[in-house]
């Protein structure tokens, strides 16, 4: 079963298929890790991502770490899936590196890593409230968007702040975290 699973992973072109047998193998446990990590290593661009994959569906520590080492593989791809797996399983251990991502990279990785810390929540405010000041405007833009959804009481100061970028695009999103957790907002009552 093992040996089909990494055959279908390795070979496989579609993508439904390929997503089961990732699925499949992180269930699996541990007992896949050997084999994934010789993907990892050797495999083509496309078997490499479903590797990921399977790591997420794994979510052991040892996955975790892995795919944290993977934030630095030379394909974008990879490096793409791990943020992205990383944030689903909300590794906290991973915030250091998505932090550096979404302030170095000026593809996809760099949103797919400001969106895992979005997705990890409350322990990346402050790692993202640091990028709300970084001099480059990409890393600004995300972090202030990745602030929206976590509504969070440590990030407003710095979100006021915000409202003075430079950059439209950062005050509208810091404007959007404000309003949503109701702070800034003035409610009028007729007499």
């Amino acid at each position: 079963m093992l040996e089909e699973l990494i055959e279908r992973l390795n070979t496989c072109e579609d993508d439904g298929d390929c997503e089961a047998a990732a699925i499949a193998l992180g269930k699996m446990g541990e007992v896949a890790l050997p084999h994934l990590k010789a993907i990892l290593a050797q495999g083509d661009a496309d078997a490499r991502f479903w590797a990921v994959r399977a790591l997420g569906a794994m979510g052991t520590p040892a996955a975790v770490e892995l795919l944290i080492a993977l934030l630095d593989d030379a394909d974008e791809m990879v490096r793409s899936g791990a943020a992205w797996v990383l944030g689903d399983l909300q590794a906290r251990e991973a915030i250091p590196s998505l932090a550096r991502l979404l302030r170095e990279e000026v593809n996809s990785v760099g949103q797919h890593a400001a969106d895992a810390l979005s997705k990890i929540g409350e322990p990346a405010v402050n790692a993202l409230v640091e990028a709300l000041s970084d001099h480059r405007t990409q890393a600004r833009v995300r972090a202030a968007r990745a602030l929206v959804p976590i509504e969070s009481q440590e990030a407003i100061p710095a979100l006021f702040r915000a409202l003075e970028d430079e950059s439209y695009v950062v005050r509208y999103y810091a404007e959007e975290a404000l309003t949503r957790m109701g702070v800034g907002q003035i409610i009028y009552f007729r007499p």
